[in-house]
């Protein structure tokens, strides 16, 4: 199950900068580029380097150690085809940017939360104690 949760204000991440989030045991770095979010795995998947304090060209962040590149967008590695670093989905939402993170175990349904009838409706809803016997009734 996704949940997007609260990271920063928007306005704390100016373009051209990152940030590095910890998520439980997760970090991850998420980059403004060009006025737009993007999040990431932060550890580089060739020796552990934090991408977070890597560059970007063109779309992808590039590992400050050894020069490894992963795409934004895919999490894709040029370099190994069959390498992929998890990317994680952003949203900005009232000035502040969320991250989506997969949560286990909790099947509360996203959306609004359930409320209760107004206490100012009263109703109430007649029991019959006692069978109605047709002939009795005229």
């Amino acid at each position: 199950m996704l949940k997007f949760v609260k990271v920063m204000p928007e306005d704390e991440l100016p373009p051209g900068k990152s940030a590095i989030i910890t998520a439980g045991e997760d970090e991850i770095a998420l980059f403004n580029y060009k006025g737009k979010y993007f999040a990431i795995a932060n550890k580089c998947l060739h020796k552990g380097s934090p991408l977070g304090e890597g560059r970007i060209e063109e779309g992808v962040v590039i590992c400050p150690n050894h020069e490894w590149r992963y795409d934004l967008t895919t999490g894709d590695c040029p370099q190994n085809p069959f390498m992929k670093t998890k990317i994680y989905p952003v949203r900005v939402h009232k000035g502040l940017i969320r991250i989506g993170l997969e949560v286990e175990g909790e099947k509360k349904a996203l959306g609004i939360e359930s409320s209760a009838p107004p206490k100012a409706l009263k109703f109430t809803i007649p029991t019959i104690q006692k069978p109605i016997n047709p002939d009795e009734t005229l």
